[in-house]
Order: C-alpha cells, then sequence, then structure tokens
C-alpha cells in the first residue's frame, strides 16, 4: 500500500474538519445556506492555515449533487473528483510558475464556455500575488463582470502584493494564524488515530515550532515518527529540528543577568553546535523576552503560548518591566545586523555582549526592585537619566533632534522638563516635537512631564571696530 504523508492522508474535507477558522467558516456556510454566492473571492492569510484547503471545499460544496449544501457528501462524482483534483470543472492555477498574460488569457477563454457536469465553473489561483501587472490587467475586466457561473477564489500569503483593482472586486477573508493550543489539539487528535506515542511537552514544543501553521506542524510529526522508534519525546523534537526550548532561553538571560559573559558566548555557541540557527535563537530569546514582558504587564495566560512550568519560571526571574523594554529595543536594533551578517555567530556574540554591558550598568535599585518588583524610580534617578534617555530613543527615529537634545541643558523641575538650546540651534525642531519627546519620558517614567524651551543666547561676538582696531596694533589676521 501507498504510503500517504499525514498532512494529505489528513487534509479536512469539510468545514467542520478546517481548524480555528471559525469566523470564515460561519460566512462561507451563510452565503451557501442563503444562495447569495460572490463571484469573487480573496483568501488571504499565513502559510498552512487552510486556505486552499477551504477553497476546495467551498468548491466541493457548491458542486457536490446533493447541495449547494454546507455537508458535501463526499460520495458523488463531483466531489471524488474536486477531492483527487481532476475535475474539469473546478481548475486549480499556481500563480507563481503561471504569473504571465498568456496564462491568463488562456483563462479568459476558457470562463467562456460553461461547466461539464457541475452548477459553477470555479477558477482556485494559489499565491495570485505572483502574477506580474500585466496579468492583473488582463484578468481585471473579466473579474468585474464574469460569465454566469463562474467563481474566483484566490489565495495568497501576502494580500499587500494584489491591486487595489482586484482586491475591490473581491470578497475578503482573511484567515488567523492559528495558536499554539489549537495546532496542539489538531496533532494529538492525529498523533491517537495515527498510534503514535508522544509526550504533551513534546507536541507542545512541536506546535511552537510549527509558528502557527498546521501544515509545518505536521510535516514535523512526520519526520519524528520517522526519527524516533519508541516514545517521541521534547528531547527529541529538539534534537531533530535544532530547536531550543525556553530552558535554554532562561539560562541565557539568567548568565546575562549576572554579568556573566563568558558562561553566555559559552552557552550560546553550545546551543549553536547542538545544531540550532543562530538566526532561531535570536528570534526564540526575543520571543522569551517578549513572553517575560507580558507576564510583568499581567497579560493573560492565554496570550502567551507557555505551560504553567514555563511560566512560573519566568516569574522568579530578578528583573523590572522597564528593563525588559529595554532589552527588547536591544535585540530589535541588531535585527537587520544579524540577518545581513556573514558571520551570524559573530553578530550574535556581539549583541549578547551589549546586552550583558547594559544589564551590569550600575543602577540604583530599592529593595523592591531587588525582589524583582516594579518600582517607580527617585526624582534623583530620573533626572540623571532624562537626557540620556531622550538621546537613546531619538538617535534612529530623529537623528537631528538627537543631536539637538545631544547638546541641551536639560533641567527637570516636578513634572516639568525644560530644555535649554543654544540660539544656533533651531527652537521648531522641539516644538514640533513635543508629542514625541513627552511620549519618551512617559513611556519610560510613567510620568506625564511637561515641556518647556527656553533658547541661551550666545555670546555675541566683537564688532568689525574692535577686529580693525586689533589688527592695526597686533598684527592679528582678521578670520
Amino acid at each position: 500500500m501507498i504510503h500517504r504523508v499525514i498532512s494529505l492522508k489528513y487534509r479536512p474535507q469539510n468545514f467542520d474538519e478546517l481548524t480555528g477558522q471559525n469566523h470564515i467558516v460561519l460566512s462561507l456556510k451563510g452565503a451557501i445556506k442563503s444562495g447569495r454566492v460572490g463571484h469573487a473571492f480573496l483568501f488571504a492569510g499565513p502559510r498552512g492555515v487552510g486556505k486552499t484547503t477551504t477553497a476546495r471545499i467551498f468548491a466541493k460544496s457548491l458542486n457536490c449533487q446533493e447541495g449547494p449544501t454546507i455537508h458535501p457528501c463526499q460520495e458523488c462524482s463531483m466531489c471524488r473528483e474536486i477531492t483527487l483534483s481532476r475535475s474539469l470543472d473546478v481548475v486549480e492555477i499556481d500563480g507563481a510558475s503561471n504569473r504571465g498574460i498568456e496564462e491568463i488569457r488562456n483563462l479568459r477563454e476558457g470562463v467562456k464556455y460553461s461547466p461539464l457536469h457541475g452548477r459553477y465553473k470555479i477558477y482556485i489561483i494559489d499565491e495570485v500575488h505572483m502574477l506580474t501587472q500585466e496579468a492583473f490587467n488582463a484578468l481585471l475586466k473579466t473579474l468585474e463582470e464574469p460569465p454566469p457561473k463562474v467563481i474566483f477564489i484566490f489565495a495568497t500569503t501576502n494580500s499587500t502584493k494584489v491591486p487595489a483593482t482586484i482586491l475591490s472586486r473581491c470578497q475578503r477573508f482573511v484567515f488567523k494564524r492559528l495558536s499554539v493550543q489549537e495546532i496542539t489539539v489538531r496533532l494529538r487528535g492525529i498523533a491517537k488515530k495515527e498510534k503514535i506515542k508522544i509526550t504533551d511537552g513534546a507536541l507542545h514544543y512541536l506546535a511552537i515550532r510549527a509558528d502557527g501553521s498546521i501544515r509545518d506542524g505536521e510535516s514535523i510529526l512526520e519526520q519524528l515518527v520517522s526519527f524516533v522508534d519508541k516514545e517521541i519525546t521534547e528531547e527529541d523534537v529538539f534534537k531533530l529540528i535544532g530547536f531550543l526550548g525556553h530552558r535554554f532561553y532562561y539560562e541565557l538571560l539568567d548568565k546575562a543577568l549576572t554579568g556573566d559573559l563568558k558562561q553566555v558566548i559559552l552557552l550560546l555557541n553550545k546551543g549553536i553546535e547542538d545544531g540550532a540557527d543562530p538566526l532561531e535563537i535570536y528570534r526564540g530569546f526575543t520571543s522569551y523576552l517578549r513572553a517575560a514582558f507580558l507576564i510583568k504587564a499581567d497579560v493573560a495566560e492565554e496570550y502567551l503560548e507557555l505551560n504553567k512550568e514555563e511560566i512560573e519560571e519566568l516569574q522568579k526571574i530578578q528583573i523590572n518591566r522597564d528593563m525588559i523594554v529595554n532589552l527588547i529595543e536591544i535585540c530589535l536594533g541588531f535585527e537587520d545586523t544579524i540577518k545581513r551578517s556573514v558571520n551570524i555567530r559573530i553578530a550574535m556574540e556581539l549583541l549578547f555582549s551589549q546586552l550583558v554591558f547594559f544589564l551590569s550598568k550600575p543602577v540604583k535599585q530599592s529593595t523592591e526592585e531587588r525582589d524583582g518588583k516594579d518600582t517607580e524610580p527617585s526624582d534623583v534617578e530620573k533626572e540623571a537619566n532624562v537626557k540620556d534617555l531622550l538621546f537613546r530613543n531619538l538617535q534612529d527615529r530623529s537623528p537631528k533632534l538627537a543631536g539637538i537634545i545631544h547638546k541641551a541643558h536639560i533641567e527637570r523641575n516636578g513634572d516639568v522638563v525644560t530644555i535649554l538650546i543654544e540660539n544656533e540651534f533651531s527652537k521648531k525642531q522641539i516644538i514640533n516635537n513635543q508629542k514625541v519627546l513627552k511620549s519618551i519620558l512617559k513611556d519610560h517614567m510613567h510620568v506625564n512631564f511637561k515641556i518647556d524651551v527656553k533658547i541661551i543666547q550666545k555670546k555675541e561676538d566683537e564688532n568689525d571696530l574692535i577686529k580693525t582696531i586689533k589688527v592695526m596694533f597686533d598684527g592679528e589676521e582678521v578670520r
């Protein structure tokens, strides 16, 4: 018997089998029941979340001999042909390899003919954003006024590349990225049917690695079944796909907090030598910092995509919310460097050196802060840090304004920040950016500051007469 991979064997064949797209299922079912079926649909969303599968089910529901129905029978010739991709009335086109104007011209010729067996002639164009501009232009008129009984379904992972003239003629459906919980439930059901022994921890990390895609999760599960003879554990997941669990990132952050750069570098390189992609480590560590921030912000656990053990572990980390924000900012600032670096390992080592350097800077902390609680910094600390805070946050956002702040003298009195600038700088630049400055101060110090701008008059140069006298008596050159 020919083996069928899991992603094809368990591909949903009706609306009820789809995972995590209830908002789309309800809308399409309503259209079928009421008979108000449009002539053009756009299915947009991440990879592997069911766009093409939904298009096939929709086509099956419309052309089923028992229909139109929201429960296609799966037994009639039309249902079987669509399932096997052999239907002459349901044409699937790959937009990536059939993107030219000639292919669209052939499509325009085909729509003139009535469906052979079904009620509708349905064109499913996958990755439609890959079509050329000329191909979109050729499709436009047909899409605007298609012949009766013709339906277009476009699927794309990047709807921003689809021209507005095409979008305006389609009913748009946005498929959401699936949660770790939804993927875990789906994969657990498949494992049970296939009699695959797998631990809950392995399923959890497998679902995280799937990154919102059911298809990716099913492909990794298929790979694990071939890799492991007995029960699949989380260690097997780590070994096979070079994935690192939250324990690794906990240790990495813990070593960084202690200022032990040597141990941080050693741990980082051990993760790379164990098969993890440095870019994946970067993404994983940034996501871990995000989870730590959400916990400090008391966000509901359902948004964390962590198990209880990992949440308890994060809650014990001795770090306040503002410091986590700064660490995330440093990581995001290194993103382009890491992606473009010829040697990503060096870029990663540089990033963590910066993180350790930042964390090792002397900061006055109260007893509560040392216990991991967020407290308001003292006025002395705020006043000392306000200039540096503004400058660091403006470097990328507005270099010109950052330069003015760097040379300005900044004073703080209560909730009023006074910026003293010399008259050679633009006062207008400060005034126009007061909202930006207030936003930075509010976000990092949790106080609504008032901004006051004053001009410092520079000492006037000596007049020309005095310069002339100096030249006459002292022989100095006039500059």
